[in-house]
């Protein structure tokens, strides 16, 4: 049997990520194993018609930036269970994400969470066959 290989790029359990389709560079994300999918802070998200139909409006403000609205087209809603059992209906977006100068197209959840001392979470669908996590270490 032939293997392909493949050497792991090895993160922290804090990271800094950048969203190029959304201009948002350098923002302090955490690196969470448990979670699925991506995670985004997002100020508002809702649907919209709009001229060219239904588009997702969502409004972004990341570390203190101003906000920004993006509309997005290709867009689906899912049901999640947060980590303290409660569920809630999420929109995910497609998106360019990089971690140092590995650029992912990923499937990124919006929610709010000002609240949050990281508005960014890493999740492990991200990180598969990408990264390894040594959580001694931070922002590495």
């Amino acid at each position: 049997m032939v293997t392909k290989e493949r050497k792991l790029i090895v993160i922290g359990r804090h990271v800094r990520v950048s969203f190029p389709d959304l201009g948002f560079t350098q923002v302090d994300a955490k690196v969470d194993t448990g979670a699925f999918r991506t995670v985004l802070h997002c100020e508002r998200c809702e649907e919209v018609e709009t001229p060219l139909g239904k588009q997702l409006m969502a409004d972004f403000k990341l570390e203190g930036d101003e906000v920004r609205t993006y509309y997005f087209t290709d867009y689906f809603s899912k049901e999640f269970k947060s980590s303290f059992g409660e569920k809630e209906k999420r929109f995910c977006i497609q998106t360019m994400l990089q971690i140092g100068k590995k650029k992912i197209k990923s499937s990124v959840s919006l929610t709010d969470r000002s609240d949050m001392k990281f508005q960014v979470l890493i999740g492990r669908k991200t990180l598969l066959r990408r990264f390894l996590v040594d959580v001694s270490q931070k922002f590495a």
